[in-house]
Formats: C-alpha cells, sequence, structure tokens
C-alpha cells in the first residue's frame, strides 16, 4: 500500500506539474498568433510524449518491483490473478487521473486556440478596417488629381483662348478708317474734317474721350453711320464680350481673384473703351459684374472702376 501510495503521488506530482507548465506557457503573451500557436503546438506534443513515457516508467517499475519482491518464477494462476489486481490497483487510478487532466488539458487547448482563432479573426478585421480606409483614401486622392489635372487643362485652354482674342481684338484696334468728311462740336465750337482717317484705338482711347458727353453724343452718330466704322466697332465689341466671358470662367474654376484679376481687370478696361461709343445690355451687365468682383476683391483695381 505504501508503495502503492509512492508511485501515485509520483505520478499525480508529474502531470500536475505537465499541466502548470502547460498552462504557463498558454498564458504568456506571443508576438504574433501564429507564432504562438506554433509554439504551443511544439510543447502540446512535448508533453504528451512525456506522459507516455512516464506512464511506461510506471509500468515497468511495477514489473520490476513485483518481480523483485517475488522473485520465485512466474508463479500459478492464482499468482497471476494477484498480480493482475496489484497492477490493476495501482494502475487505474493513475490512469484515471491521467484521463482527467487529458481532458482538462485538451478542454485548455481547446479554448486557447478558440481565443486564438478570435484574435486572428479580430486582427483580420482590423486589417480589412485599414485597407479599406486606405483604399477609400487613395481613391479619394486620385479622385482629387483628375479633379486638380481636369481644371488644370481647363485653364490651360482658357489661357490660350483668352491670348488669342486679345489678340485679334489688337488686330481689329489696329485697323485704320476713313470718313469723307466728320463734322461735331468741341467746347461749343463747330469743326469739320473732311477725309477724316484714324486708327481705332486712338478713336476709342484718345480721340472720342476727349470730348465732353454732348459732344459725344453728336460725334457717334456720325461714326456709327459709317458701315466700315460699324463693322469694325462690332467686331471690337464681339471680342471685347468674348474677353469678359472668358475672364469669369477662368474666375469661376480658379476660385480666386488673385489670379484672376489681371483677365478681369484688362476685360474691364475694354468694356469701359467700347461703352463709351458703342454699348449694348450684354457689355454693361459683363462691365457691371466685374466691376462688383473686383470691388469686393482686395486687390488693387483699375483706376476707371470709379469712374
Amino acid at each position: 500500500m505504501r508503495l502503492r501510495a509512492l508511485l501515485f503521488g509520483a505520478c499525480h506530482h508529474r502531470i500536475l506539474s505537465l499541466l502548470l507548465n502547460h498552462g504557463r506557457h498558454m498564458t504568456t503573451p506571443s508576438t504574433s498568433p501564429q507564432a504562438e500557436q506554433q509554439t504551443q503546438t511544439h510543447e502540446s506534443e512535448t508533453s504528451f510524449w512525456w506522459l507516455i513515457i512516464l506512464l511506461a516508467i510506471v509500468a515497468v517499475s511495477l514489473l520490476g518491483l513485483y518481480f523483485m519482491n517475488f522473485n520465485g518464477g512466474w508463479g500459478n494462476q492464482g499468482d497471476f490473478g494477484t498480480f493482475g489486481d496489484f497492477l490493476g490497483g495501482v494502475l487505474n487510478p493513475i490512469l484515471g487521473f491521467a484521463t482527467v487532466g487529458l481532458l482538462i488539458w485538451s478542454l485548455k487547448l481547446q479554448m486557447n486556440e478558440l481565443a486564438l482563432s478570435r484574435q486572428e479573426l479580430a486582427l483580420t478585421r482590423q486589417e480589412l478596417a485599414e485597407t479599406k480606409k486606405e483604399t477609400a483614401m487613395s481613391r479619394q486622392a486620385m479622385e482629387q488629381q483628375v479633379t486638380h489635372l481636369k481644371q488644370e487643362a481647363e485653364l490651360s485652354e482658357l489661357t490660350r483662348l483668352l491670348a488669342k482674342t486679345t489678340e485679334s481684338y489688337q488686330i481689329t484696334l489696329s485697323a485704320r478708317f476713313t470718313i469723307e468728311e466728320l463734322q461735331y462740336t468741341k467746347e461749343g465750337e463747330k469743326r469739320s474734317h473732311h477725309n477724316f482717317e484714324m486708327d481705332f484705338r486712338n478713336l476709342l482711347t484718345k480721340f472720342y474721350p476727349s470730348f465732353s458727353s454732348s459732344d459725344q453724343n453728336s460725334m457717334s452718330g456720325q461714326l456709327l453711320s459709317d458701315k466700315e466704322v460699324l463693322q469694325n466697332l462690332n467686331s471690337i465689341r464681339f471680342f471685347t464680350i468674348l474677353i469678359s466671358d472668358l475672364s469669369l470662367k477662368y474666375l469661376s474654376i480658379k476660385k480666386s481673384t488673385e489670379f484672376a484679376r489681371v483677365y478681369l481687370s484688362e476685360a474691364y478696361d475694354f468694356l469701359h473703351t467700347i461703352n463709351q461709343i458703342h454699348p449694348n445690355e450684354i457689355t454693361l451687365d459683363r462691365a457691371g459684374k466685374i466691376s462688383h468682383i473686383l470691388i469686393n476683391s482686395v486687390e488693387i483695381m483699375p483706376n476707371n472702376l470709379t469712374e
């Protein structure tokens, strides 16, 4: 009985040590679920084989102790019965306890694997969320880049059209005209010119503005009655409206008067010039819009905005 108690205590101590060591390794944090799972699998296999070896050693020790104490040969049938009772009485509690320990061990291993699976699932969800967020940010950046490129292309095309239209405007201003007889009043004095010749730039920027409002009215009737002059003034007005619309479009895309101010100021100067002699509803409307934009901006305004 004392031998049985000693063997049972030794086996019990060994199994508890294995379970405690296994539990300690299970609760030790690892750097990653994959590494922890591999480590636990290796330790589980090692502990299992140690348990098998321990049980084999116990069985062999029991056989050795029996033959050392009862060395009279194999004995008869009764001796075998006694020997069987001895082995059963000693090994059954050990195997029963080992079975319970293995069951607990298996449950802990399954719980740990379940925890690892949950951890991996949480990491996977986190990675998916981060990937989704990065994808959304990349998509947003690409959309912004596409919008920026489209905006730059539109601004480049507008700049080209503004330059080309301004060039056509300047060419039209350089055209010369001739009026057989021009009669006008200036400072209360009646004057007349035969074969009056001038280019439209000097007419609109120097000659015509030098008259008073009443004198301008009497002169504009004679100028507009000439087909050549009227045709060129219509062309100048057309280019002026086109430059104004392109400048306003540039502002609507750029969203800043800092960059559009140059085009807006130039367009306003052209509108102011043509509105003195040959205005219409469109030129007056464009002049009002551009004047309002420039006055409400903090930029330097053209001198004629206050006129």
